[in-house]
């Protein structure tokens, strides 16, 4: 009887147990499949970098170069289109006051002169020959002959006043154009003259660099560094020559604003630009040695520290819009029954100065935020990404 009840009973109580066991792996795999699914999902979100803001000043530099290039040139001519006959410097002599540069054919004017000279005695014989029929006419008592002897005389002295100062204007022409000299002491920046050939053929014969003057080159320094430069200062620039770099003073002559062409700044700044970070300052520096000579490239090298006491630093890749509508995203951390998922979270901000890599922050942002400064792909306010 016992034997028959047992029997009865073990096959119910199997099937319970297959039962129970079939409910524990579903309900197992919809865990598993539950979290695996999520897990695919937070692999395929948009990754995310993030920083937080610092308190750090920011630090403004600036480098930059340009060719050095005399303050005052001479371009010298000789304007009577004379043939070249000597040529006695070449580029980068250097040379005194008065000395003479180039030689030109004058043997024309000479010879004109000569000419000219011999007229002015044939003149002054003639005049002569009519003092003596005006001496002769004087003796006879003759009216007539003595007033036509005047007019004469006169005529001829004033011929002979014309023929003096033609010589004159001569002798003045064969003593500026037969020679090109120096005007100051400096050094020859470049020569065109060449020997046979007319004066001026290849523009002016000879330039003249006043090196007493000293040089100077043009940078287009950002507002905010040059801001503090003022006119009459001093700084140190380097000059390079034949591979050799070397500082002296140079002297601040010359500050102008002017506005930057937005070609020039790197793609994807400009739109975290304000109008006035694209405002410049062409500045002119001017330097003295007696070793330049011109050409020679010019280096300076500025640094300005800007305090920092009512904003966060932030990378200016972390700012995003256009014009005065910037704004950030703020990574966002929320708790939920499968684990804590990230959210960007849009902030406008408003921007102080900048540089080429950082930005302050002057409000929208505070310590201890996630600023996310990278993503990688488009994110938007709202937005499931993945921490990295």
């Amino acid at each position: 009887m016992c034997m028959e009840l047992f029997s009865e009973k073990h096959p119910g109580s199997r099937q319970k147990r297959g039962i129970k066991l079939v409910i524990v792996v579903f309900i197992a795999a919809l865990l598993i499949l539950t979290l695996y699914s999520n897990t695919i999902l937070t692999m395929n979100l948009p990754r995310v970098w993030t920083e937080e803001g610092r308190s750090d000043p920011l630090l403004q530099q600036y480098n930059g170069s340009g060719l050095l290039k005399p303050i005052s040139e001479v371009k010298l001519t000789n304007r009577s289109g004379w043939i070249v006959k000597e040529v006695l410097i070449k580029e980068g002599d250097r040379v005194k006051k008065g000395q003479t540069l180039v030689v030109y054919d004058s043997r024309d004017t000479e010879s004109t002169i000569q000419s000219e000279q011999a007229n002015l005695s044939k003149q002054k014989l003639m005049i002569e020959g009519l003092q003596e029929q005006f001496i002769a006419a004087t003796q006879s008592e003759d009216e007539l002959s003595i007033r036509s002897a005047k007019r004469a005389i006169q005529a001829a002295r004033l011929d002979l006043s014309v023929q003096e100062q033609k010589i004159s204007n001569l002798q003045a022409d064969l003593e500026s154009f037969k020679t090109i000299v120096a005007p100051f002491d400096g050094y020859i920046s470049k020569v065109s003259a060449m020997t046979g050939l007319p004066s001026g053929s290849e523009g002016s014969d000879v330039i003249v660099t006043n090196s007493s003057l000293g040089f100077q080159f043009n940078l287009h320094i950002p507002y905010s560094i040059a801001e503090q430069m003022e006119l009459g200062s001093t700084l140190e620039v380097d000059i390079k020559k034949n591979k050799v770099t070397r500082s002296v003073e140079g002297k601040i002559v010359g500050i102008e604003t002017v506005v930057s062409d937005s070609q020039t700044l790197p793609t994807g700044e400009l739109e975290n630009r304000t109008s006035s970070q694209l405002t410049l300052k062409q500045v002119v520096i001017a330097v003295q040695s007696p070793e330049l000579k011109g050409g020679e490239q010019a280096n300076v090298s500025l640094s300005k520290s800007s305090e920092n006491d009512e904003g966060m630093l932030l990378p200016l890749k972390a700012i995003h819009g256009h014009g005065d509508n910037k704004y950030i995203f703020v990574l966002e951390e929320k708790q939920g029954p499968l684990g804590n998922t990230y959210h960007a979270n849009k902030v406008n901000v408003t921007l102080g100065e900048s540089n080429e890599a950082d930005v302050i922050v002057l409000e929208g942002a505070f310590p201890g935020q996630s600023i996310i400064t990278e993503s990688s792909e488009p994110i938007q306010d709202g937005d499931r990404v993945r921490k990295r």
